[in-house]
């Protein structure tokens, strides 16, 4: 239990992704004010401008970075001490939104992209130059500044911020990932100890509730139904709010929440900027850094227009260095714009015979985020309220037609906005007017949500009116039942279940291998209800999946392998995050389970049809080990090991399910040491090992694999002088590139840099088919660093020759220049710009009609929806124009032309080979 009695202070920060709030509590002149006139705001000093520092209500969540002669750092000086000459803040805003490149925006938005590595430096997206700063240590500066400012005001160190206890918020949707990395910028800000998290929308009630605690029986009566609706500037949360009779005394309680959306402000500043661009006299595309300008110019405007009622407002975009008057634009955003686009785009009516599926938009990944595909907030709303109307008619026997909507975040402010939400909801339910959910005022929404957690500090006290909330979501454990089929989860954490709570299931015996390798399948419910911890239920389309908990259980001090009994316990920690042991049957011993921040559902699934009986894994498993520890391999069975197995499951290779391959992959591990026997052991080895573990990922204990099959590499061969051995050798390495780590493909490509790239003095020199090898070796390394990449696609263009049989290099070239990565983080993309150079050098040469260069262009002309990641307009016109004169496929053409997310069949072609049947690339 956190300690936190004895805090003089009580303090609320609303994290958010356009703004950040902080407020306070001083406790102990409770007995003399009343709690709403004691929840202060805490103005927070900042930049406002070249060496001015205000204090403001907000801190704006913008991170500057400046160049070396961009600002004077006479002009950066805080009152505090500073690290770095980075700062966040209003000026950070202001001033970013002319260097845009410069400019750390959305990093909240960030920590929930999985697709990006977010403890890496990526931030600002799509920049250059300099060095950046990941999504984690974005959000610690925020955080930093927050306590360096409130420090700075109190100057007594027992006043500290880090002494205090502190409510962060953070969206309701953040899953375990998330919170876990917030909590880790809440470390690295050195906040201290006494910090919990609190939900956004619920935080947002608590500030409601704080102006209504004595009198908010004038507004709600029992079996109300009040739909908070929060939309913020990167996402959007709601949640229900129930008031029930619990022993004659009424309660709030939180019956649902929902799911995760990266919806917001962004994208409706996104939508502005869009139509803007469609009223510039020019048809040349904006570049990365004038389309970020355009949509901070839109942001600014849309406030103009929806805060302040102005009817029209001129945006204009600058040109550069010559062009610096020729080259400006400008376009007027009036009010009629922002208006269709608000109730056209995001808040429009929603039909009942509409589908709300919403699975069927196109993904937009502008800046590099993965927005969500679709932007109808109100059919969001409704889809929400649908999907929990057996939650509803269960608590309060009625429809889930809300009695009340609190609209809290600054996009839901617009009076026009909060009658169309009322009126699309009454729509869809067909209520009559009088029917329609009333609204429950909320006069700073800005502010609402970090005065609301200060407010949920104190009820953390016993002093305030508390709502029932605990768990957003309930988690279960995936297990197995002898003698059933059927998947199946036993749920470890209700929903509902009050912070701090610890579960322990004394009756649920498992047991688990200890010292080797172990996977616990991992799901969660927002709106499963009924579920109690302890009881096991089938897996069915409730549930959702997180990335698998992959950890060894070290058990004794000898590191055998043994199966132990253990039991499963659980803890809903103060802090609002997820903790779960595993608990020895024989001993004291106890192990946290670690939440996984990367991992298979980063782009993997697996979904296997078929599973072999262990018998046949058995005998397969003896077969290899019979033939390969014969050290003179005497009956020549070594070539034909493959066939020998095929005819054991009788199934062709090509079809061994995934389940299987890593079996057969985990006993030739085990064998590893038989390499040494002859050259023909060597050979075949690598080529079944490097066969059964492609592409290197896709199995919970993959991580493990490539961290012994990576010793193997750098063991080296045992026989190097045999070519056959050495093209085995490049091919394995190939086949698991895409398991090993950032740094092994940097270590991987500084060994072989002197073969590869032209000038260098290379000692080893390599036959023409294992220069190809290494090659897609390579080319299958997409966590290298963008710099490699350019090195080695400038050496790859100059072996390039029209006439040649060079299919393998076209196909590394198109790896190295990839717009869309298979399992690297986004950030590893080579800009377009650098793309259009090896693009441009291409097409001045002539090539045969069946050279296969149309395929290769076509893939690193890709079309992505991420600005920063496409190739301008301007380019795919001469693109498209040169693959028409090449009579390319019209499906080249439209990959270029418009966002088409890659079939499975693509993707296994982009790795090189088929993938293992059961592996799914999403």
């Amino acid at each position: 239990m956190l300690d936190f009695q004895d805090k003089q202070y009580v303090i609320g920060i609303d994290l958010g992704t356009t703004n950040s709030a902080v407020s306070y509590v001083d406790v102990a002149a409770l007995k003399d004010i009343e709690k709403k006139n004691l929840v202060k705001v805490f103005n927070v000093p900042q930049l406002t401008g070249h060496g001015e520092f205000t204090k403001v209500p907000v801190l704006p969540s913008f991170l500057y970075i400046p160049g070396e002669y961009d600002i004077s750092k006479e002009m950066l000086k805080h009152p505090w001490k500073k690290r770095e000459d980075l700062f966040a803040g209003t000026f950070a805003r202001d001033h970013g939104s002319k260097i845009p490149s410069r400019l750390v925006s959305s990093a909240k938005s960030w920590l929930c992209n999985q697709k990006a590595d977010r403890k890496a430096k990526i931030l600002p997206w799509g920049s250059e130059g300099f060095e950046k700063i990941s999504p984690v240590a974005a959000t610690s500066e925020y955080l930093l500044h927050i306590r360096n400012a409130w420090n700075h005001f109190v100057k007594d160190e027992d006043q500290f911020l880090e002494n205090q206890f502190v409510v962060i918020t953070v969206p309701a949707s953040f899953n375990e990932a998330a919170r876990d990395l917030t909590m880790e910028a809440v470390k690295t800000a050195g906040l201290g100890p006494f910090v919990t998290l609190l939900e956004e929308p619920l935080a947002a009630f608590y500030g409601w509730l704080i102006n209504h605690e004595t009198d908010w029986q004038n507004y709600v009566k029992a079996d109300d139904l009040i739909l908070v609706c929060d939309v913020g500037g990167g996402t959007t949360d709601f949640s229900l709010i129930s008031l029930k009779e619990s022993e004659g005394t009424p309660r709030f309680e939180r019956i649902a929440v929902g799911d995760h959306l990266i919806l917001g402000g962004d994208n409706i500043d996104l939508a502005l900027a869009r139509k803007v661009e469609s009223k510039f006299k020019s048809r040349s595309e904006l570049t990365s850094d004038k389309w970020k300008t355009l949509c901070h110019r839109c942001r600014e405007a849309k406030e103009k227009i929806l805060d302040k009622g102005e009817i029209s407002v001129r945006i204009t975009l600058k040109g550069d260095g010559r062009s610096l008057i020729a080259g400006t634009l400008a376009a007027d955003l009036t009010r009629e714009d922002v208006e269709t686009i608000l109730l056209d785009g995001f808040y429009p009516y929603v039909e009942s015979t509409q589908s709300l599926n919403i699975d069927s938009g196109k993904e937009i990944t502008d800046f590099g985020l993965p927005f969500e595909k679709e932007s109808a907030v109100t059919k969001h709303i409704i889809r929400f309220l649908e999907n929990h109307r057996d939650d509803v008619r269960k608590k309060l026997l009625k429809d889930p037609l809300p009695d009340f909507i609190l609209f809290n975040g600054g996009t839901l402010k617009p009076v026009l906005v909060q009658e169309r939400i009322r009126q699309a909801i009454g729509k869809w339910f067909k209520a009559g007017e009088s029917e329609l959910p009333q609204i429950l005022e909320n006069k700073i929404p800005e502010l609402a949500v970090g005065i609301g957690a200060s407010y949920y500090g104190l009820v953390k006290q016993g002093k305030g009116v508390k709502v029932g909330s605990g768990s957003p979501r309930s988690y279960y454990i995936g297990v197995s039942v002898k003698e059933e089929n059927s998947s199946k989860a036993v749920c470890i954490v209700e929903r509902g279940l009050d912070e701090g709570s610890v579960i322990n299931l004394p009756q649920m015996k498992y047991e688990v291998r200890a010292n080797e390798p172990v996977s616990f399948d991992i799901y969660y419910s927002s709106y499963r209800s009924g579920d109690t911890a302890g009881e096991i239920i089938a897996i069915d389309d409730s549930f959702s999946s997180m990335t698998p908990i992959q950890t060894i259980i070290k058990f004794g001090k000898n590191g055998r392998r043994k199966i132990i009994p253990v039991t499963i316990g659980a803890e809903y920690t103060e802090m609002g995050t997820l903790s779960m042991y595993c608990h020895s049957g024989v001993s004291d011993h106890k192990w946290k389970l670690q939440f996984q921040l990367r991992g298979l559902d980063k782009g993997v699934k697996s979904s296997e049809t078929e599973v072999y009986d262990e018998a046949l894994i058995k005998d397969a498993c003896n077969r290899i080990h019979q033939v390969f520890t014969d050290g003179f391999d005497k009956d020549g069975a070594l070539k034909s090991i493959a066939r020998q197995i095929e005819e054991i499951v009788a199934q062709k290779k090509l079809n061994w399910p995934l389940s299987f391959l890593r079996s057969i992959a985990d006993k030739l591990i085990e064998l590893e040491n038989t390499r040494k026997y002859s050259a023909g052991h060597e050979a075949r080895w690598f080529n079944l090992t490097g066969f059964c573990m492609r592409p290197g990922f896709g199995d919970a204990f993959d991580e493990e694999r490539a961290r012994k099959l990576w010793k193997i590499y750098l063991s080296g061969l045992k026989f190097e002088k045999i070519v056959q051995n050495r093209l085995e050798w490049w091919i394995f390495i190939r086949r698991i590139a895409a398991g090993l780590k950032a740094g092994q493909q940097r270590q991987f490509f500084q060994a072989v840099a002197p073969v590869l790239i032209k000038g260098k003095n290379a000692k080893t020199k390599l036959s023409p088919r294992e220069q190809v090898e290494l090659w897609m070796v390579a080319g299958n390394m997409e966590r290298l660093l963008i710099k490699d990449k350019v090195v080695l696609a400038k050496s790859l263009l100059s072996i390039l020759k029209p006439g040649k049989k060079q299919d393998n290099f076209f196909w590394t070239l198109s790896r190295l220049g990839a717009r869309e990565l298979l399992y690297g983080s986004v950030d590893r993309v080579v800009p377009a710009k650098e793309i259009i150079k090896w693009i441009n050098q291409v097409m001045k040469k002539t090539w045969r009609e069946n050279d296969p260069v149309e395929n290769m262009i076509a893939q690193i002309s890709r079309k992505t929806g991420d600005r920063t990641r496409d190739i301008d307009q301007e380019n795919v016109l001469r693109i498209i124009d040169w693959l028409r004169d090449r009579k390319a496929k019209g499906s080249f053409i439209r990959i270029i032309n418009e966002k088409i997310d890659m079939a499975v069949k693509e993707k296994s072609a982009q790795f090189g080979e088929k993938l293992p049947a059961g592996l799914v690339l999403k």
